[in-house]
């Protein structure tokens, strides 16, 4: 699946992922893998974790809160601030 996630700055990623584990504001950490269904969620202070493939470490990025998006196999991420952590 397609993965976005931006700043107002710039885009800190874009690529296709297996899987993206964010921290949502109303229930902890979520996954997303491909095909899920259509999702919108306001995130909290955390980590966001973008699995390249089955297995692989992820890319670690620190979010200061934002917005999640998925929809039609794409996950959008917006974030005020972000840094990547690996």
């Amino acid at each position: 699946m397609q993965v976005e996630l931006v700043t107002p700055e710039e885009i800190l990623y874009s690529g296709e992922a297996y899987m993206v584990v964010v921290r949502v504001l109303e229930g902890g950490e979520i996954a997303f893998l491909p095909g899920h269904a259509p999702f919108l969620g306001a995130l909290g202070e955390g980590e966001a974790r973008i699995y390249e493939s089955d297995g692989a470490t992820p890319t670690s990025l620190q979010l200061a809160g934002g917005f999640v998006e998925v929809s039609h196999d794409k996950v959008t991420i917006l974030s005020d601030e972000a840094t990547v952590l690996s």
